[in-house]
């Protein structure tokens, strides 16, 4: 009889399952056929349809405490391995890959709660230790019929049977034991991990340091453990240690710093690192943990590349394997101003700090729809924004992203004001200019101080559009009216000379999307 502990957990574990399902069929089937050499040739569909039938026969089990669906899963698949003659290590390695594939699920799920953690991978232990015997005991059956059809050596072979479940008796009898050492079970599980692992307590004096740790920083534990971790990180990292623990303290996780680092002999090497916190049960620090993974170029260079266009395009430009031409080139983009009304004027009175955690507040958000439709962010400037659509990658309907972004930051701004207007906080009024064309893009400045920005009359354009635009309004000019006006209810203005440019200009203003 399961207590009632026992039965949450079991509860939990299911769903936990059940909403991962179809991830973790998917990441077994690949890591099998990647590591087991009897996999490798049989479609991915058929090993998945008996990964989901094992998978379903285990829920079963951890459902209703009953084993029968299991046992007939493997009463069929060891039938049929048999006849292919597939080695039952390979059989019991898939078993093993499914525990590697689920370990990474459950951490996320119990995080910190290392004992339901173990408790957990302990009942899919069970189920498997107990699948292996019943594979063993059938396999032995089926594989001994073969044998004496084909006049084959019964005796040899019940013996080597014989000696693998006595072998699989063993093995389970081990984990068993390691279980019941739940520090001893998590240390092997971050031994065993890619990740290089260095664990500090609050003096940030070494208390752990994982093998994959020791590949990435050529360091033997030995001699750091004990040792503080800016040690480590001044010969290794070559960030102060402090760097990290200062972000810490002010947003409670580092989200991860991907770093380039020169050997010595020229080399060059790529790690992400990150750091987490290192807690009691009851939420009292204890001490940070520091994860260091081994990256490539390609890894490395996306990340600065995502600090200015969207993921989406950062990962584009990396994968197109067409060189960016950053000297410069003519090229069609979409250019898009936003600005602040009055804002300049208002802030006067204002206390320093507080305008700039304003301007911060707004620009974030700001930033956060630039890069949510694709677009690349090409400067500040004071309080407003520039942003390029179709640049430094070409972008298919460049024109209607650039006008549903700039709809979408009216929105952000509306969504501000009242939460302002709650704060008895004046209002915020922007502009937004927008035109389209062809311009030059690239890197522009000095030798000792570049920008990648674009420059032509088309950013003229949406510059001086952005300057007679009243606080919410989306002025567009005629190029992007032509190629927006089946999306958007746009209304025309009476065409005038705009500073700057020579003709008169036909502009345009988006009042919405159209329905």
């Amino acid at each position: 009889m399961k207590t009632s502990d026992t039965q949450d957990l079991q509860e939990r574990l299911v769903r936990v399952l059940d909403r991962n399902m179809e991830g973790l069929i998917e990441a077994t089937v690949v890591a099998v056929r990647a590591k087991i050499v009897e996999y490798r040739a049989r479609p991915a569909a058929e090993l998945a349809a008996s990964v989901r039938l094992c998978y379903h026969a285990y829920l079963d089990f951890l459902t209703t405490d009953s084993f029968v669906s299991l046992t007939d899963y493997i009463t069929q698949m060891a039938q049929r391995r048999s006849d292919e003659q597939v080695r039952i290590s390979a059989i019991q390695g898939v078993f093993l890959t499914f525990r590697e594939v689920v370990m990474p699920v459950l951490k996320a799920e119990f995080e910190d709660d290392y004992e339901q953690l173990i408790a957990a991978f302990n009942s899919i232990l069970q189920a498997e230790s107990q699948a292996l015997r019943v594979f063993a005991d059938i396999y032995q059956d089926a594989f001994t019929s073969r044998l004496r059809q084909a006049n084959a050596s019964l005796a040899e072979k019940n013996r080597d049977l014989e000696h693998l479940s006595n072998s699989l008796d063993r093995k389970v009898n081990d984990t068993t034991l390691a279980l019941q050492q739940s520090r001893d079970f998590m240390e092997e599980i971050i031994e065993s991990l890619v990740s290089g692992i260095i664990v500090v307590d609050c003096d940030l004096d070494i208390k752990m340091f994982n093998r994959s740790m020791e590949r990435l920083a050529d360091l033997r534990r030995e001699t750091v453990l004990g040792c503080r971790v800016d040690q480590v990180f001044a010969s290794r990292i070559e960030i102060p240690f402090s760097f990290f623990q200062r972000q810490m303290e002010e947003k409670g996780v580092v989200e991860g710093v991907k770093l380039r680092i020169e050997k010595d002999d020229g080399r060059a090497l790529y790690r992400h690192v990150r750091v987490e916190a290192w807690r009691e049960h009851g939420g009292d620090l204890r001490g940070y943990i520091v994860i260091v993974d081994d990256i490539t170029e390609q890894e490395c260079l996306q990340h600065s590349l995502s600090c200015y266009v969207s993921p989406a395009v950062a990962e584009g430009v990396m994968v197109s394997g067409e060189p960016l031409r950053l000297t410069g080139q003519r090229m069609e983009v979409v250019v898009l101003f936003a600005d602040l009304r009055g804002f300049s004027t208002s802030a006067q009175g204002l206390k320093p700090e507080y305008v700039v955690e304003l301007l911060n507040s707004y620009l974030g958000v700001m930033v956060d729809v630039i890069l949510r439709f694709s677009g690349t962010l090409d400067k500040f400037v004071g309080d407003g924004v520039m942003a390029l659509f179709g640049a430094p990658a070409p972008m298919e309907d460049a024109s209607v992203k650039a006008v549903e972004c700039a709809v979408e930051m009216q929105e952000e701004i509306g969504r501000l004001n009242r939460q302002r207007h709650r704060d008895g906080e004046p209002h915020l009024h922007l502009g937004i200019g927008v035109s389209c064309g062809e311009a030059i893009v690239g890197n522009i400045g000095s030798p000792v101080r570049m920008d990648f920005t674009a420059i032509g009359e088309t950013v003229n354009l949406a510059a001086r559009l952005q300057e007679i635009s009243r606080g919410g309004e989306i002025l567009v000019g005629e190029e992007v009216h032509r190629q927006v006006r089946d999306h958007f209810q746009i209304r025309a203005l009476t065409p005038g000379v705009i500073k700057g440019i020579g003709s008169r200009v036909a502009v345009y203003v988006v009042e919405g999307y159209k329905f």
